[in-house]
């Protein structure tokens, strides 16, 4: 019978192997210290994942755990855990894995609090740089019939960086990691990992490649060199947000003492575009190697060893160790800081009452954290590891002196884990530019060559200053009477709605754009050019109703969390979270999700008219969703059928395309690959329609060059003559 968790008893049977210790349980399983046995007394230590046994009957979950065990078993390198058998005993399965005799990056950051110090930067810069070669290896790690696995970690966090006692650096749990030829796949945009350490593209559910990872080293190298955690907030969802949004107002406010390079560096690495990070785990490791080259440091791994028994050792003569680590790892370059209690500087009391008198901010205190994001727990009988990361070093005081645990607020103690829920952001409300003189000619078109049109369509109406007319519930449009006069209209059977949103977007407006089709109407409120929300006069468009359509929720959930939204401030999605029936970011990712197709559903509205109130706002509170609208413009352009873009490009078989000279948008912020970029490029006007229908070969071809061609048209890259 299958071992019921924690009433086993130390030491235990488990097939061939003995298990010692409990080392953590968390929600999948349950890891173990553990022996094997042979003849001649050979005996060896290694640790046991095993699923727990209210899992052990998910046929989903136990093949997913199976392809993480045939996954990692082929990872074979000296800075990866390394797994050495799998099986199953008595219906659980299980891996056994590599023990590594030392700690993980968790436990050295409370060794570190408790010491009331800071890591020197060159031990933050070798150990970064040893988890980039783990990185490195298993990027470009190809299957055992020589095929690249396309392998992306996506769960780089400090509580699975392992250390041995003698310095030892290995990148462990490759457990949620995805290959494309893994067999078992997970819903598609599903979050994992510790929302901390997500990179933007993984909070959006975007596709994920290694440079997701590297966004996740920079971010413990940044809270190395920091000593503080870079993203940080009181509740799951306002992480999420911090991370999709790239902000790094910690690393500006507590990076202050980095080294211009080594700022550089992490700046570069933490980049929300991936394209503008570095590409691979190899060029981050070179740099840093680079740079600790110039800075004239020689680390290894014996010199991590040394440092972390000082930091475990309770004995007083521990801290003396500890300052002449300060002083051999030191940095000085001609930006480091002058030391606080060197020559000119003064001791930290001082320091405050001058910031005190010079009406500068006071030392952040400590925020609540949540310290159950970890895997796999905590230790049996030891104390909770604190959901912090790696602290990093401060170059002006590395060890030198005792560090208040304020300065180390996120890694002393154990803080109350938040209440579950969230808080929609308010509307960011900022002034639109439709004042000014819009890019495109604003001639009227005739309705048989709307392609040939450089009309936005957009008809400016004397812009009034108005209070916010609209005072509706959720998911309900303002009545005619309460609204007033529109900044622009327009008609959708001359300007569609493709060329309206990219018209908004590039002069990114903020506003309201209603979309009108007999008693149909669409409110889409724009933000910066980019959808926030979607509001509509039909009940099957609204948050509630698409969760249970989609089958994300249940209809009696629905109706309890209805029932229960008076106490959550009148919020659908903070009262399924307080309930317990949603999580934060499943909330996220699905309203991101329902606004998105929403807004590429008025992309096939052929007639109707549309009506820009530039400056009004929504208002109901909604959440930052960070959306775009080119993204969405090429999203939704795939969603068009071949009839669809057929009749519209009838009429206008012998007019010639020609690609619009300085384009407005760069092509690639569709997201669609390089087609957009090479239809452009090719589109010299020397063909007409008919002459490039003749040049394809199958309906595909032909379908994809029209929903390419309809979008850069749309969007005023393209044009016929």
């Amino acid at each position: 019978m299958p071992d019921e968790g924690k009433d086993t008893t130390f030491p235990s049977q488990f097939g061939r192997y003995t298990l010692v210790q409990r080392l953590a349980t968390g929600g999948m399983a349950e890891v173990f210290k553990a022996k094997i046995l042979s003849g001649h007394g050979f005996e060896k230590l290694l640790v046991i994942k095993r699923i727990l046994p209210n899992l052990a009957a998910d046929k989903t979950f136990v093949s997913m755990f199976i392809d993480e065990a045939k996954l990692t078993a082929q990872l074979i390198h000296p800075k990866i855990v390394q797994v050495t058998d799998f099986g199953e005993v008595n219906g659980q399965y299980f891996i056994a894995l590599e023990f590594v005799d030392g700690f993980d990056g968790l436990a050295l950051l409370r060794a570190a609090s408790q010491k009331q110090v800071r890591l020197p930067a060159a031990i933050c810069m070798f150990i970064a740089m040893e988890v980039l070669d783990a990185l490195d290896y298993a990027h470009n790690a190809k299957d055992v019939e020589g095929k690249p696995m396309h392998l992306v970690h996506r769960d780089i966090s400090p509580s699975n960086v392992f250390i041995a006692q003698r310095g030892d650096v290995k990148l462990g749990d490759f457990g949620i990691a995805h290959a494309q030829e893994r067999e078992s796949k997970t819903q598609a945009g599903t979050l994992k990992g510790k929302y901390g350490y997500m990179s933007p593209e993984q909070v959006g559910g975007a596709e994920l490649d290694s440079r997701s990872d590297l966004f996740a080293v920079a971010i413990v190298l940044a809270e190395m060199l920091m000593g503080k955690r870079l993203f940080t907030a009181q509740n799951d969802l306002d992480v999420l947000l911090m991370v999709r949004d790239g902000r790094l107002e910690r690393f500006d406010k507590y990076g202050k003492n980095i080294p211009k390079a080594l700022e550089a560096i992490v700046r570069k690495g933490l980049a929300k575009n991936p394209d503008e990070r570095f590409q691979t785990a190899a060029e981050f490791r070179d740099v840093l190697h680079d740079l600790e080259f110039q800075f004239g440091l020689r680390v290894g791994p014996a010199d991590v060893g040394v440092l972390a028994s000082d930091l475990f050792d309770k004995s007083p003569e521990a801290m003396a160790r500890l300052q002449e680590h300060s002083r051999k790892w030191e940095i000085k370059t001609d930006d480091t800081p002058a030391r606080r209690h060197g020559a000119g500087s003064k001791p930290k009391r001082e320091q405050a009452q001058s910031r005190r008198r010079d009406g500068d901010e006071p030392e952040e205190t400590s925020i609540p954290i949540d310290l159950d994001d970890q895997d796999a727990g905590s230790p049996e009988g030891a104390d909770p590891s604190p959901a912090a990361t790696v602290v990093g070093a401060a170059l002006d005081d590395a060890l030198s002196r005792p560090m208040s645990l304020v300065e180390l607020d996120q890694y002393a103690t154990p803080a109350a884990i938040p209440t579950p829920g969230w808080t929609p952001g308010s509307v960011d409300h900022v002034t639109g530019g439709l004042g000014a003189p819009s890019p495109l000619d604003s001639t009227p078109v005739t309705d048989t060559s709307t392609y040939r049109a450089t009309a936005s369509g957009l008809r400016p109406r004397p812009s009034q200053v108005r209070a916010n007319p609209v005072a509706s519930a959720p998911d309900s449009v303002p009545s005619d009477e309460q609204s007033m006069p529109p900044d622009n209209i327009g008609d959708l059977s001359l300007s569609s709605t493709t060329r309206v949103i990219a018209d908004l977007a590039v002069m990114a407006e903020t506003g309201l754009v209603r979309f009108t089709r007999g008693i149909l109407v669409k409110d889409v409120y724009l933000v910066r050019g980019a959808p926030e929300s979607v509001n509509s006069n039909t009940s099957g468009d609204r948050f509630g109703e698409y969760l249970v359509t989609r089958g994300f929720l249940r209809l009696s959930d629905l109706e309890r969390a209805l029932a229960e939204m008076p106490r959550f401030s009148g919020k659908l999605g903070e009262a399924l979270v307080g309930l317990g029936l949603m999580r934060p970011l499943d909330v996220f990712r699905l309203l991101s999700q329902q606004v998105r197709e929403r807004v590429m559903e008025l992309f096939s509205w052929t007639e109707g008219e549309f009506s820009f109130f530039r400056g009004l706002q929504n208002p109901v509170a909604a959440f930052p969703l960070g959306l775009s609208s080119f993204e969405i413009l090429g999203a939704g352009v795939l969603t068009l059928s071949y009839d669809f873009l057929a009749s519209r490009f009838a009429p206008l078989s012998v007019f010639r395309p020609r690609a619009m000279p300085n384009p407005r948008i760069n092509p690639e912020a569709f997201r669609l690959g390089p087609t957009p970029r090479e239809v452009w490029g090719l589109l010299d006007g020397s063909r007409t329609l008919a002459e490039w229908t003749e040049r394809f070969g199958s309906s595909d071809e032909l379908l994809t060059f029209y929903r390419t061609l309809h979008l850069l048209v749309e969007t005023s890259l393209a044009q016929f003559e």
